[in-house]
């Protein structure tokens, strides 16, 4: 978990997420996105044109693995997983021989978010950002929702389904 003031967002509630305080915190610590055991290594922020959008890719040492996780602020949308997919190429065309996980955080996951991450054609994990105010402070955590268990090959292939 990560405390902080939060900027102020465009959004109606005073708590929502700003992207660039949110990116900052993630920054700091990789674990609020709750993506597995340990604490993994923040590598770098990928910064979208739309402010409520950014992708973080960070490196779990405890399995070896490199996450590319497409945040975007709000409600997630289908929109997202391919933004998610696509770095998750880029990345292992960067890094061929290490495996690699795509998976998108948002405020709110629709059941159409969850549904696409379930079908799409690379395990996409599904993370529900958490804010609980608390003064003039909040709390940031996410929880994962959905994973798909499938490992990459060290090629950077993902494993076929059995």
């Amino acid at each position: 978990m990560n405390t902080g003031t939060p900027e102020q967002s465009p959004l109606d509630n005073s708590f929502a997420l700003a992207g660039a305080w949110l990116a900052a915190r993630i920054e700091d610590d990789p674990s609020l996105l709750g993506l597995g055991d340990g604490v993994p290594a923040f590598e770098r922020t990928v910064v979208h044109e739309r402010p409520d959008q950014f992708a973080v890719v960070l490196f779990h040492q405890a399995d070896g693995v490199r996450h590319v996780v497409e945040v975007q602020l709000g409600t997630a949308d289908t929109t997202q997983i391919a933004r998610a997919i696509a770095h998750l190429e880029e990345e292992r065309a960067r890094l061929p021989l290490i495996p690699h996980r795509a998976a998108v955080a948002a405020e709110r996951i629709p059941d159409s978010v969850l549904a696409a991450a379930a079908h799409a054609g690379q395990p996409v994990d599904v993370i529900a950002l958490r804010v609980e105010p608390s003064g003039e402070l909040a709390t940031v955590h996410g929880h994962l929702l959905h994973t798909r268990t499938e490992p990459d090959a060290p090629d950077g292939a993902p494993e076929p389904a059995h």
